[in-house]
């Protein structure tokens, strides 16, 4: 006996593709977010496909609100981290001082101890730049941040490189801006009378607050870069992001500029100790400005 919904011979019956979500190839696999499921997504590490891409208004407002935030709700991490951060600074400049007097010849020439002293403070301060700026980005990601991140999954010569080159080209602009001034400022002084002297020093301040202005402005284009570097991209690509992403939310950039400025000072005003609050206050909010600007994730983990 043949089977009646085979058309005159044997076959099994054969449906047509219908429309429901069980016979769609893609039925049962997760939804990527942002490409994060990809092996080659350039993000940084740790970063999981639950968390969302970035999509709303940039805000600078928004950025420094969270920072505040975040810096109270998690006081042991960052409020104390700073305290100790102080602390610990406070004796590295006691020690130096110690070592410099020790090593004094009287005469105005470095010694190899101020050298020294010096190397080492610009290291530690670059190398704890970078240690906090990557545990910036785990707190945006994680509400569980604490003191066990410290130096976790930290992305050490790609930021280190662009701070290096921002800093070694902000410095030779300086010098040849004012670097033959002072030079001559220094070696005429005995032969300037007090009015050349003042004139001389009223125009290398001019110019010192000219070049201040200047790289106000345009510090949003460069900002970003050591940041993009910090979360994951490479060096060249977190160049060409930064700027990008600089040039796009220029305003806000400006914005999160000067408000930084009058957190540090109100916490200067308030006997230096405000500072403890300021300062995370400004890393975070960096940290989350950039998140913005790079439409990726500023949601923390649940």
């Amino acid at each position: 006996m043949t089977n009646p919904y085979s058309g005159g011979n044997d076959d099994f019956p054969r449906y047509e593709p219908t429309d429901h979500p069980e016979d769609r190839p893609n039925y049962g696999q997760l939804p990527s977010y942002g490409g994060s499921h990809e092996e080659n997504t350039q993000g940084y590490v740790g970063y999981q496909a639950g968390q969302r891409p970035f999509t709303g208004k940039v805000s600078a407002v928004d950025a420094v609100s969270w920072a505040f935030r975040t810096v109270f709700g998690n006081w042991k991490l960052w409020i104390l981290g700073a305290l100790a951060l102080f602390v610990l600074s406070i004796v590295f400049v006691a020690i130096a001082g110690g070592i410099n007097a020790a090593n004094y010849s009287g005469s105005e020439e470095p010694t190899a101890g101020s050298s020294v002293s010096q190397l080492i403070s610009t290291v530690l301060s670059l190398v704890l730049t970078v240690v906090i700026m990557r545990l910036a980005l785990f707190q945006i990601d994680d509400t569980r941040t604490g003191w066990g991140y410290l130096f976790k999954n930290v992305r050490w010569w790609q930021p280190l490189v662009i701070m290096l080159v921002i800093g070694a080209v902000a410095s030779l602009i300086g010098f040849a801006a004012v670097g033959g001034t002072v030079y001559g400022l220094l070696n005429d002084a005995e032969n300037m009378t007090e009015d050349e002297a003042a004139a001389a020093v009223l125009s290398v301040m001019g110019i010192m607050g000219v070049l201040l202005l200047i790289s106000f402005f345009i510090q949003p284009f460069f900002s970003l870069m050591q940041w993009f570097a910090a979360d994951g991209d490479s060096v060249g690509d977190a160049v060409k992001k930064g700027f990008q992403a600089g040039k796009n939310n220029y305003g806000q950039m400006l914005l999160l500029a000067v408000l930084n400025f009058f957190i540090i000072i109100a916490g200067c005003l308030i006997l230096g100790i405000g500072l403890i609050v300021a300062y995370p206050v400004t890393v975070l909010a960096q940290a989350h400005m950039f998140r913005q600007c790079a439409g990726r994730n500023t949601l923390p983990q649940v």
